[in-house]
């Protein structure tokens, strides 16, 4: 995943990783059950960079420029739910 740092600045796990809410005085938000409530927020630039990667495997030919033209629309896009153990 060297291809995908070089074009983001970032890993795939940091891209990715799900950080805490955090309400209007900087402090976590919590669930009805006391846990902090985490989301991931996708960078533009980190899901081109994936959507690259995924069209390399299959043609590789398929440029990064490729990947910018492909219309978000044309993407399905879902996070796996969270482990309510976390």
């Amino acid at each position: 995943m060297v291809l995908f740092k070089d074009k983001t600045g970032l890993s795939v796990q940091d891209a990715f990783k799900a950080k805490p809410v955090l309400d209007d005085s900087g402090l976590p938000e919590k669930d009805e059950k006391g846990r902090p409530i985490r989301r991931v927020d996708l960078d533009p630039l980190s899901l081109v960079a994936l959507v690259w990667l995924i069209g390399r495997k299959e043609n590789p030919d398929f440029s990064f420029d490729d990947a910018m033209n492909v219309p978000a629309v044309e993407l399905d896009v879902s996070l796996p739910e969270a482990d309510p153990k976390d």
